[in-house]
Order: C-alpha cells, then structure tokens, then sequence
C-alpha cells in the first residue's frame, strides 16, 4: 500500500516555511505533506547518514575533545551545526539504531536488549519486527534510492535483511560486529590479543572473519571473499561507489554509512597506527588509530559528495550510536561526562551529532536543545517533502525548524531509556535512574541507593545525587515514566546476562 506521496519539493518553499514546516515537539505530524511542492521543481535533496560504533562525546575534536585527532569530523562540524545534547534511543547497539532506523522507542516494539552473544544472535530468530518500517523504507516510496553499506545488526534470517527492510543496496555484516581484516598480517596491530583468537583463516575461498560474521554483497547474501583490505577502508569504498553510481541516476540518493569502527574487536593495520607514535599506552593507540580510520573515511565520502556535484543539495549527518565502551579499563573519558555504552550516565546515550546542509543550515553553529536520533527519520522525510505513515505513533521529530529558529522551545522536553531492571529519564535539566529490582542488581548502584537524581546543568559529571533533598521532583519524574510505560511493550527477548566493571571509579552493573 502506497503510504506516501512521491513529493518534489521546491527550495523556494522550503526557504520560505524556514526548511520545512515543523510539528510540534512530541508530537509530529502524520498522514500528510510535510511540504507542499511548488510549481518550480527542484531535485529533493540527497541524504547520507554516517553512524560510528561506539565512538564517545569526548572521542571527537569538534566537542572539544584532545584525546584523538578527528580533522576530516570537525571540518564537518565547522560546515554545518554541532548537537550537544543529542542522544541515541539505547546505550547499546542494537536498540539504538533500531530507534534511529524507525524513529520510534524500540521499547514500543520490544527490542529492548541486543540479539547476542553471537551464538544465540545465530540461531534465535530475534531482529527488528516485521511491521516496522525503516527510513530506507520511508525514502524508498518517497522516491529514493537507498543504500546501506556497514553493520545492519536488526536481524540475519531473511525477514530482517537489509534488501527486504527499505534498502535497494546492502553490503556488509549482519551481527554486532567481526573482525577487521586477518590479525596474521604483517603490520597488523591487535588489542587485546584474545579478541580476534579466531579471525585468520580461510574456508572454501572465503576470508572467515571473528565469529563468522561474514561480509555480505547484495540481496543473494554473496559474501565478499577477499579479506585483506583493512574493513573501515572497504566500507569507505563501497560508500564512495554508491555515491559515485547514484549522483548520475535522476533519483535523489540516501546512504546509510554504518561503520563499525572503533567498536572492538580493537584491531588496525600499520598505516594508521603509525600517525600516533606519541601514545605510548598500547590499547589508547590502537584506539586513536581506529578514530583515525574512521575520519579518514568520512573525508573520502564528503570529497565524494564534492567531487558529484550536488553538495549544496546533499544533507550529511554524523553521529554514534552510543558512548564509548567504558568496560575496556582505561579506554573511555570521564570527562566531561562519566560514563559510556550499556551504562545509564550520560556518557552512555548522549552523542555526537552533526548536521550539514549547505544554505539550509548556517556553518559552525551550536544547538543546545534536546534531540534524539529518533528524531532523523521524520527529519530527512520532512527534508524530502514526503509523509510519515499515519498507521503508527512517531517519538521523534522534525528538529530543523527548532535548529533554524522557527519553532519555539526544543525538540524533546522529555526522553527516556529502559533496560530492565534499570530506567533513566531526562526532563529539562533532571535526570532520574531507579532500579526496579534490586535483588538481581545488588551491586547496581554506585552510590548505595537505587533512586539517582541528577541536576544536569550543575552536575553534567552525575556526581551529587539528590534524590534525598527533593522527593517531589522524585515522584514527579516517576510519574512521567509511568505514563510513558502504558503504550511500550516488555522486551521481546531477555538480556544475555549481567556484567559488572568500574565506571570511572565506581562499581556498575548492567543487563548486556
């Protein structure tokens, strides 16, 4: 069924509606135009989307960050708008873009916990609901064409694969992650060692990567048998060929650039190990080296979207899908928050996110409002004039007419995460996390208590809990989870187990 109406939107009108006409915060608008088209047609702007793994707030120049050097990232940021309080839908993996891919809580469709470990991931059936549809399929039917190169990680039978989920092209991994080339090359550096025991070897001329995880080309599930490119660089290939490819058809393009780096397994070849001779700690080097990687790619494709032609009418967006992970000691920052992947402190959901669109958005600005990557999928479909389905309920929203000005207030004044038995919510400048049962998590809290409050604007460190000194502020926030609990879904698959390791001095424990 048609959901959608194929739109040419006009940049005169957009300018005119200041982007695009925006609905109000929580609530966007569904079942019609975003945009009308003007009798003057113009070509819908194109849309790459880049998402690291695990990559942190402090992880970035362009945030003020001189852990790593991230050039190609803060000429970005310096091009377009820099978030500073954008946050994924999840701290972890899977649940964070499966909020990203639906523009929705993946708490309303039950995908509360990642599929893995890998041996379960393979045989369990678990990946993003059918009935989901994904922006790949939203700007498929507004007149896109899509591709995906990078980690999917919403599912591997064939009702989740990325060419049956909106996506006219998909090469990549289907799991959490896999090795990045063969650790028995010379020049190759791995940390730590054990991670990718299992990495090198070959079976009926197909490079078998860590877990299995094959490379895959295509909607036959082709797999890529050469492994002795370096994977970040490959990825970057098959992204600049799909721009190259789609600049010349007369549809506009949307690229999902999923990479994978710097998520572990912490492996990186010598070119790139070689430009961090001052770092001395073995396990930050790899680290820097793989950042390093990963900017050099985002360079390649926006050097690719210059070298098309149509930069001023391309969006480019960078962002993580979580914060850094913190469970690898000594690897994350503690500043400016604590905190990383899987973890409730800020460190673990709030992310980098930059906006760049040329004549659209004004060049090295700053916003500050709350958003959510929920919130991309009503964005780019507002930026491509088409509609959202009116058969479902969106939680994010158009946020350009936010950034640009035109709407009063900000995007989210609520947003809320859930891994059972732990629950976060931020509302304004509070911050609330409670443990619901405190029998399986013991050891949960690194304060002694089970209720947290923060107040973020003075304690972004989420290191005074005031919970004791404002029991109305408490209950009004629980009250606010609890209102937003009556429409969500209990996990549809539990977690693998409980892991505990110390985060930035305190004992954390956590469903993975």
């Amino acid at each position: 069924m048609d959901i959608f109406r194929r739109a040419r939107v006009g940049m005169a009108v957009l300018a005119a509606l200041g982007l695009v006409v925006g609905a109000p915060a929580q609530a966007p608008a569904t079942g019609a135009p975003i945009a009308e088209a003007s009798a003057k047609v113009a070509r819908q702007p194109n849309i790459v989307l880049i998402l690291a793994d695990d990559l942190g707030y402090a992880d970035v120049g362009a945030y003020k960050a001189d852990r790593y050097r991230t050039p190609n990232i803060d000429k970005l940021a310096k091009q377009g708008v820099r978030f500073t309080a954008a946050y994924a839908a999840a701290p972890v993996c899977a649940p964070s873009r499966a909020g990203l891919l639906t523009g929705r809580y993946p708490q309303r469709f039950g995908f509360e916990f990642n599929q893995g470990p890998a041996n379960r991931e393979f045989r369990s059936g678990y990946g993003l609901d059918a009935k989901e549809l994904t922006i790949g399929n939203v700007l498929q039917t507004a007149g896109y064409k899509t591709g995906l190169v990078g980690k999917w990680h919403m599912g591997i039978a064939d009702k989740f694969y990325p060419t049956n989920r909106g996506f006219d092209e998909f090469v990549g991994l289907l799991t959490a992650e896999t090795s990045y080339g063969d650790p028995a090359q010379p020049g190759v550096k791995v940390w730590p060692q054990d991670r990718v025991a299992a990495a090198a070897a070959t079976k009926d001329g197909v490079f078998q990567r860590w877990h299995h995880a094959r490379i895959l080309d295509g909607p036959n599930r082709t797999p890529v048998t050469d492994g002795s490119e370096y994977l970040t660089d490959y990825l970057t290939d098959r992204g600049v060929e799909f721009i190259e490819r789609s600049a010349k058809s007369d549809k506009p393009y949307f690229l999902y650039a999923a990479y994978t780096a710097p998520h572990s397994p912490h492996m990186v070849v010598q070119k790139y190990y070689d430009r961090f001779p001052e770092i001395k700690d073995e396990q930050q080097r790899i680290n820097a080296a793989m950042i390093a990687s990963l900017d050099d790619g985002v360079g390649r494709i926006m050097a690719a979207v210059e070298a098309s032609g149509e930069a001023d009418n391309t969006i480019v967006v960078f962002t993580s899908d979580n914060g850094c992970e913190d469970y690898y000691s000594g690897l994350c920052s503690c500043d400016p928050m604590r905190g990383g992947k899987l973890t409730l402190y800020e460190g673990g959901a709030r992310v980098p996110m930059i906006m760049r669109w040329p004549g659209k958005l004004k060049a090295g600005d700053l916003y500050s409002g709350t958003t959510s990557l929920m919130d991309l999928l009503p964005t780019a479909v507002a930026a491509a004039g088409g509609r959202l389905p009116a058969d479902r309920t969106y939680d994010g929203v158009d946020f350009l007419p936010f950034v640009a000005g035109k709407v009063p207030g900000q995007p989210h004044d609520v947003l809320i995460w859930r891994r059972e038995p732990l629950v976060s919510i931020r509302a304004g400048d509070w911050k609330l996390w409670e443990v619901s049962d405190k029998t399986r998590m013991a050891d949960q809290s690194p304060y002694g208590d089970y209720t947290l409050l923060f107040n973020l604007k003075d304690d972004e460190n989420e290191t005074t809990n005031l919970a004791g000194q404002n029991a109305p502020k408490v209950e009004e926030l629980r009250a606010l989870i609890k209102d937003w609990e009556k429409d969500k879904k209990p996990a549809a698959w539990p977690s693998a187990r409980d892991v505990t390791w110390n985060v930035c001095g305190k004992g954390f424990t956590v469903p993975i």
